[in-house]
This record gives C-alpha cells, sequence and structure tokens, in this order.
C-alpha cells in the first residue's frame, strides 16, 4: 500500500510542476495584456493632456506705449560681462578721445 501511494505522488508531482508552469504561463501573457493596455491608456492621457494644454496656453500679448517720448536711461556697468584680461587693459579708442575733447571744449565755450 504504501508503494502505491509513493508511486502516485511521485508521479503527480512532475503534474503538479507542468500544472504549475501552465499556469506562470498564462499569468505572464496576462501580465504582458495587462501592460500594454497600461501604456496604451497612459500614451493616451498624456496626449490629452498635452492637446489640453496647448489649447489652454494661448496667451494674451499685451503692449503698454507711452505718447509722451521720454526715455529712461538705466546706468549699467561696461564692466560686467567683460572678460577680466579686458578690464585690465581697457583703453578708449583715438576716435573717443578725440570726440571726448571735442564735447569738454564745447562745454567750456558755452
Amino acid at each position: 500500500m504504501k508503494k502505491q501511494v509513493l508511486a502516485t505522488v511521485i508521479a503527480m508531482i512532475p503534474a503538479l510542476g507542468f500544472a504549475k508552469v501552465s499556469d506562470f504561463n498564462d499569468l505572464i501573457t496576462e501580465n504582458v495584456k495587462v501592460q500594454n493596455e497600461l501604456h496604451s491608456t497612459v500614451k493616451h492621457n498624456v496626449e490629452e493632456a498635452r492637446e489640453g494644454v496647448a489649447a489652454a496656453d494661448v496667451r494674451e500679448r499685451i503692449v503698454v506705449v507711452e505718447n509722451s517720448g521720454v526715455s529712461y536711461n538705466a546706468p549699467t556697468k561696461k564692466d560686467l560681462l567683460a572678460f577680466k584680461k579686458e578690464k585690465r587693459s581697457h583703453r578708449a579708442s583715438e576716435e573717443k578721445q578725440f570726440e571726448r575733447l571735442a564735447n569738454e571744449i564745447n562745454s567750456l565755450e558755452e
């Protein structure tokens, strides 16, 4: 009797293993299907969101214009974007120097 039970159990072990493998393959197949559905759903949602943002992102341009003709000058530093070498060896051109001299002479005559 023990031998028959043992033979039956030994014969069922490979059958159970095969059943587990077929269940595992079904599980993998089902998982792949669900992943594909999820991927297509996410892709569809992303496309809808992009279309919604693109449609809602239309901005109006507002231009402010003054009729007074007054200009506003803000002081800036020329050294702000200059290289260190340019800062050390900066020298105004001769044309600019003559222009400054002429402006000083004109301002003294007035």
